[in-house]
């Protein structure tokens, strides 16, 4: 029983490489190896998109916490003020000095 040329698979007869070598590309491989480089290609596309989209989101990450850094040193530095401000208060109200408990504070 011969397979006649109808029953068989389509290809694409290609050259002779050798005396008895002859290399032909079956249509449905060929579909398929294009289906698979299309796939490897969207991948390697949706990869490189997520990697610069994080990118982005880790520059904009970088600059919110520089502003907040630099609000939070704003903050500090007024709060040291402030208790600059009231240890000067106190060491004048309320001296420690023994020595200087005897003395009357002068009035401006």
């Amino acid at each position: 029983m011969a397979i006649s040329k109808e029953d068989t698979a389509r290809s694409y007869k290609g050259t002779v490489i050798g005396d008895n070598m002859v290399v032909s590309l079956n249509l449905k491989w060929l579909v398929q190896i294009l289906t698979l480089c299309g796939m490897l290609v969207y991948s390697y596309y949706r990869i490189e998109m997520r990697i610069v989209e994080l990118e982005d989101k880790f520059v904009e990450a970088d600059t919110h916490i520089a502003d907040l850094l630099q609000k939070h040193e704003a903050e500090e530095a007024e709060k040291r003020i402030a208790l600059e401000e009231q240890i000067k208060f106190y060491e004048k109200e309320f001296n420690i000095n023994p020595l200087s408990w005897g003395k009357k504070k002068k009035k401006k």
